[in-house]
């Protein structure tokens, strides 16, 4: 192969690299052409192609001009091998996050699939369902009770999640407690909660475990502290022949910003721990 020049802009092209690009390697130390005339016009010899080239793979592993530039300076197979070994365990973590982040995306479409399949349901007919284990994170409500102190408790819980890595994407709700309900004064101790997207141990403090088993759900249209649903939800676990044995949950399934001239409350399901009597 004989030694004629390559302008800039034909080196870019063979690569499928702009032109700036070839200019920003040069400026870094990593690729510099052979030549530069008076005018200021780079050009490049045919035999640097393989090295341009080997740069293109290595950027398209992802790995960074930095480390690319420090490893030509003392190229060999036994560092190439070090530096792909050190750009696998970044793809490694990578992934692992991204698997993390598709969990997260399913749970929140659950979370919608729910609403759209509560809708279309008929509304306030309780039903029972299996639900497995689950974890939250939870705080008692701000007194007195109303939408906007409910936005402020769930936001001192928010600022928990903040301070992990956690992406909140199982949804959140309310919890009556089972002892409150049995003397009749539904809210004493109740709080808001947000669902903790895996079943593992948080340092966090707050933490509950919501048991796995048999839940007298109902879908509605409600505030979590409006008493009418709950009281009646109540009237239809009697009525059944069950009984309530822990704490009931009020799952936000469309909160408010999903409201609309027809609905300005959120859209929940309340799910009640029973066992036949």
């Amino acid at each position: 192969m004989d030694d004629t020049y390559i302008s800039v802009s034909e080196m870019a092209k063979l690569h499928g690299l702009s032109r700036q690009s070839l200019i920003h390697y040069d400026n870094i130390g990593l690729f510099k052409p052979r030549k530069t005339n008076e005018k200021g016009y780079r050009f490049y010899s045919k035999h640097q192609i393989p090295y341009l080239r080997e740069i293109c793979f290595l950027r398209s592993m992802g790995v960074g001009l930095e480390a690319i530039v420090t490893h030509f300076q003392e190229r060999c197979p036994a560092k190439e091998i070090q530096l792909l070994h050190l750009q696998k365990q970044v793809i490694n973590s990578q992934i692992a996050k991204l698997v993390k982040v598709r969990e997260y995306l399913n749970q929140r479409v659950e979370i919608y699939e729910e609403a759209i399949d509560g809708e279309e349901t008929q509304m306030h007919e309780p039903f029972i369902r299996f639900m497995h284990s689950r974890q939250a994170l939870f705080t008692k409500w701000i007194q007195p009770i109303n939408k906007e102190n409910l936005h402020i408790t769930l936001m001192s819980l928010w600022q928990k999640i903040f301070a992990t890595e956690m992406i909140a994407s199982a949804g959140l709700g309310s919890i009556v407690r089972l002892k409150a309900i049995k003397g009749k004064d539904w809210f004493e101790d109740a709080g808001s909660c947000i669902f903790l997207p895996r079943q593992e141990l948080y340092e966090i403090t707050g933490v509950i475990q919501i048991p796995s088993g048999d839940y007298a759900c109902m879908y509605k249209y409600g505030m979590p502290y409006d008493v009418a649903y709950l009281e009646q939800l109540m009237k239809w676990i009697y009525d059944n022949g069950y009984e309530l044995c822990g704490d009931i949950i009020d799952a936000c399934l469309l909160d408010t910003t999903f409201y609309n001239r027809k609905n300005g409350v959120d859209f929940c399901m309340l799910q009640a721990p029973v066992r036949k009597k």
